[in-house]
């Protein structure tokens, strides 16, 4: 904070009258909301929906670049290829963990149980085979053996297995490979994320990795601190194409009433407003507070186009229903 001059000893403005800033979300795609920061991966504050008023408290301005750590993997589901991204900072958690899955490196047998002398085989595992790990591998101290519990992935069979002989050798070992899905995410054809899809990856698949992990560099989103004028609340959101500069112009959705004041008990009906009406909001939506029925409902003072009647109106009901609409043209 600090001074600065309006106006030179000379005459000249340094400063000038703005109107205040309002944006409008035209609209609400999967996971829009405010948040607590201005980095795109920090908590949720508060959720957005199409058509909310943002009165704009900070910015916008671009947050710094963003290092995004990428993949070229196969879905074993059905051995389609393409880049994901295992890690994205505008996300909290990453989008893949690495899987208890383990690979038979040597032909070695499947058998009942642990102990190799009370046991009968199973059958024999091949190179390659994709087995889930049920229990941690054990030391078979007689033997000096490491044995393991698997699940073969091809046909579901289960049983006790030599991960690692007497003299060293390694039967079986824990993929560094394989991934799991922890949030459905786009599998896309090039390495630039954004690039056309492949097909969406769903939570418990399995990604076997084949290049990478590489970085790419991503431009950071440029972000604003904003009100919702709708429920209050504050925190920061992405400035997109979705989210256009807020115009006073409305049009009426459903019949509903142009009053003579703002407060709905007192004041008197103008004239209903009719439905396909052009309306201009002579100021900024304001939310009413008068009850927890209220919650949500923006207050508008306008004009109606066709015959110049200035009111107030809601643009909702209490129950949800939309009266008065923004008029959103994308830039």
């Amino acid at each position: 904070e600090g001074w600065v001059t309006l106006k030179g000893n000379r005459g000249t403005a340094f400063l000038e009258p703005a109107a205040k800033p309002y944006m409008i979300l035209g609209e609400a795609p999967g996971g829009a909301c405010l948040q607590q920061k201005m980095e795109s991966g920090s908590e949720t504050a508060g959720a957005l929906e199409a058509g909310e008023v943002l009165e704009v408290l900070e910015g916008p301005r671009r947050e710094p670049p963003l290092e995004v750590v990428r993949v070229r993997g196969k879905a074993k589901k059905d051995g389609k290829t393409g880049w994901v991204t295992l890690k994205d900072p505008s996300h909290g958690e990453p989008s893949f963990e690495l899987c208890k899955l383990m690979i038979c490196k040597g032909s070695i047998a499947l058998t009942t149980a642990f102990d190799i002398a009370e046991c009968n085989a199973v059958r024999k595992l091949e190179v390659g085979e994709h087995l889930e790990q049920i229990e941690a591998p054990r030391e078979d101290e007689a033997r000096k053996v490491t044995r393991v519990h698997v699940k073969c992935t091809n046909d579901g069979k289960q049983g006790w297995a030599t991960m690692k002989g007497n003299q060293g050798t390694l039967y079986i070992a824990e993929s560094q490979l394989h991934h799991t899905c922890r949030r459905t995410i786009p599998m896309e054809s090039a390495f630039a994320s954004g690039s056309k899809a492949v097909r969406d990856m769903e939570v418990g698949e399995i990604l076997e990795v084949l290049e990478g992990p590489s970085t790419e560099t991503k431009e950071g989103s440029m972000r604003a601190r904003g009100r919702s004028l709708r429920s209050g609340q504050e925190g920061w959101f992405t400035v997109s194409n979705a989210t256009l500069p807020w115009s006073p112009q409305y049009t009426c959705k459903k019949a509903t009433e142009l009053r003579d004041g703002p407060d709905a008990a007192s004041a008197k009906v103008l004239r209903k407003l009719d439905e396909g009406e052009a309306l201009e909001v002579l100021e900024a939506p304001a939310a009413l507070s008068e009850s927890s029925e209220a919650e949500g409902v923006l207050r508008l003072r306008l004009r109606a186009g066709k015959d110049g009647a200035i009111g107030y109106a809601e643009d909702r009901g209490a129950k949800g229903e939309v009266f008065l609409k923004p008029v959103i043209e994308s830039q």
